[in-house]
């Protein structure tokens, strides 16, 4: 008998252990109580019934509230909140809150305490403000009950709306369901007299689903704010905009003073025609002082490769296909590599002899070609660093900060719902990306063209780029959002950016009397034969006259013209058997035809950069409610989960 009695009773523990297991936590019954006052203030009382089992709901649970909500326009605002109570089962209940950006969690229970298996009921009430929509023909509560994102099912919800004393509801309605559903799932019914309306859903609802009702009541029926509450829940309201306005002003006004400070060039001189370069400028230097820097650097090799070729110190061979530069030995005797070049062509030959193999431009010497540019602008940069033009780069630094600190300032305050907090991180990114990939193409375009031409380019382009990011942002919220404003003042401020960083480099003095030269001899080689006879003081055009300014052309990217200059004087001179029988010195190979010597020595001269880019190692790659609305809309809402 006592054997069976012990065996009953372990199969009732065993039964009861199963039915414990079984059990899950959830939330019994969700009720809110929604107090509306004249002046659009809501005192809010929500009880909240809960089974708890010891697996989420530890210590108690949280509750997160929202303190932004939407105008009826679609934009997010920021919202009032005052907690008033915390009650655990009719008592007063431990709890504290943490607030960020987006609305405040209210965590109930103590760290050190934990619940036993249960039934537990919190009661939370709280005030809140700005949560009435006002629309011409209505005033509007359009309330978030439960919010989306609590953790648990609820097993049942209900809201009572009470509206102020001699306030009557002309229309409600309601939502059911998973954010941006419109579920039907509830009753809804009138109470006294229709100052007061109880909704209730019809079903459970899932985890993430929630309870939203609306109800309207004539205009009026809520005091709207004006005067100095007006003026500062506007300033409260388009601070994202007043932040981004403040911080591009900023930006752009320091920029403003820092290129008049720094930036602006000297007066430009009369430019005029002239047929030397500067005194003991090289070719590979008259285009570092040209372009204000290398890009690169590989047309000014070219054209120090062409020069050593012109002087017989260098041999320049495509018979095989492939560029291969050598060193000529003949004359050489007695002389050390380098010895009398300028510096950057002192540093190619030094290289090249220390290597002691001629250079074929392919990529199994891909590695080589790369040092050898590296090795040769770093000599002429070296030398050269402000010397003819200054970059002011430091001017820039406060520039950046000021404008990291705006966008910072932008995510940090602009007042949007939680859910929308991801797409807000995504936009920033998008609009960084659409900007500066505008602004750049823009300037890449128009390089060296005026300032007011690139300036306009620039905006164009950048305009597209934000209608398409706002048009964005207005696609995923809905509405004309706060978001929308985003784009728009990152965009300018990296575009500011961009556009200081390409103008805030000037000349020195001495750098812009040297420019007035390089494009005075720039000038020159660009005329037409017919044009040059009518110059006073123009050099004869000879081979020598021509071998020796041809790596300045190729150097300011106008040898074709000059090239078809020596041609034109060739057979206007000398007649076609002249120009046959010219065959250059510095060069051999099978691409050169005395038929066309200004496609021959132009594309045999220019190709030489495209030659030692194509051979570079490729880079490695390192690892609304009763006009239309949903659940989840309107004021309130959030969620919670236990803890």
């Amino acid at each position: 008998m006592k054997s069976l009695i012990a065996s009953g009773l372990a199969w009732v523990g065993f039964l009861v252990a199963m039915a414990s297991a079984g059990a899950d936590e959830r939330i019994l019954n969700y009720v809110s109580d929604i107090e509306v006052a004249a002046s659009g203030a809501l005192t809010v009382t929500e009880t909240i019934t809960v089974q708890a089992e010891g697996d989420q709901i530890k210590r108690g649970i949280f509750r997160d509230i929202p303190l932004t909500a939407k105008s009826a326009g679609g934009r997010s605002y920021r919202v009032g909140f005052k907690l008033l109570s915390v009650l655990q089962d009719g008592r007063a209940a431990a709890h504290f809150t943490k607030e960020n950006g987006a609305g405040v969690r209210i965590y109930i229970g103590e760290e050190s305490i934990l619940l036993r298996p249960g039934t537990y009921t919190y009661t939370i009430q709280y005030e809140t403000d700005r949560q009435i929509r006002f629309f011409s023909s209505h005033d509007e509560l359009y309330w978030n009950v439960t919010g989306n994102e609590w953790a648990f099912p609820i097993d049942k919800a209900s809201a009572r709306v009470v509206l102020p004393e001699g306030i009557r509801a002309t229309d409600w309605t309601g939502y059911t369901g998973f954010f941006g559903a419109t579920g039907q799932d509830f009753s809804a019914q009138p109470e006294d007299n229709g100052r007061a309306v109880v909704f209730s859903t019809t079903r459970p609802l899932s985890p993430e689903e929630g309870l939203t009702v609306v109800v309207t009541m004539p205009v009026g029926s809520i005091t709207q704010p004006t005067g100095t509450r007006k003026l500062l829940q506007l300033a409260s309201d388009f601070r994202i905009e007043l932040i981004g306005g403040a911080g591009v002003l900023l930006v752009w006004l320091y920029y403003l003073w820092a290129w008049l400070r720094a930036g602006r060039d000297p007066a430009k001189g009369v430019i005029f025609p002239r047929f030397k370069p500067p005194a003991g400028m090289s070719p590979a230097l008259a285009r570092y002082v040209f372009k204000r820097g290398f890009s690169g650097g590989w047309v000014a090799l070219s054209a120090a490769c062409l020069n050593l070729a012109v002087k017989r110190r260098l041999k320049l061979d495509d018979s095989d296909g492939d560029m291969t530069i050598s060193l000529i030995s003949e004359g050489s005797e007695g002389r050390k590599p380098g010895e009398g070049l300028p510096r950057g062509e002192a540093a190619l030959e030094k290289w090249l002899h220390r290597r002691g193999d001629p250079l074929t431009l392919n990529e199994r010497n891909g590695k080589s070609i790369q040092l050898l540019g590296s090795t040769f602008t770093s000599a002429i940069t070296s030398e050269n660093h402000n010397v003819y033009f200054r970059n002011n780069g430091g001017y820039l630094i406060p520039g950046i900060l000021l404008s990291l600190l705006t966008i910072a300032g932008l995510f940090v305050f602009v007042p949007v719902a939680e859910n929308e907090r991801e797409f807000l991180i995504l936009l920033l990114f998008f609009s960084v990306f659409a900007t500066a990939f505008a602004a750049v193409i823009g300037l890449l375009i128009l390089q060296g063209a005026r300032l007011v031409w690139r300036l306009m380019l620039t905006f164009a382009l950048l305009s597209v780029a934000l209608f398409g990011a706002s048009l964005l942002a207005g696609l995923v919220t809905g509405a004309l959002s706060t978001m929308q404003a985003v784009p728009v003042v990152v965009g300018i401020l990296i575009s500011g950016n961009i556009l200081f960083f390409s103008i805030i480099g000037a000349p020195t003095r001495h750098g812009r009397a040297i420019l007035d030269e390089i494009e005075g001899l720039r000038l020159y080689l660009t005329v037409a034969e017919k044009d040059r006879l009518n110059m006073t003081g123009v050099p004869d055009m000879s081979t020598v006259h021509f071998e020796t300014l041809l790596p300045y052309a190729v150097a300011l990217d106008v040898e074709k013209p000059w090239a078809e200059a020596f041609e034109s004087w060739l057979a206007s001179a000398a007649g076609s058997a002249a120009s046959a029988s010219y065959n250059p010195h510095w060069y051999s190979g099978s691409s050169f035809d005395a038929r066309d010597i200004s496609r021959s020595v132009g594309a045999t001269a220019s190709a030489m950069a495209g030659s030692f880019q194509s051979s570079l190692p490729a880079p490695s790659s390192s690892s609304s409610g009763s006009s239309g609305g949903s659940s989840g809309g309107g004021g309130g809402g959030g969620g919670g989960g236990g803890w």
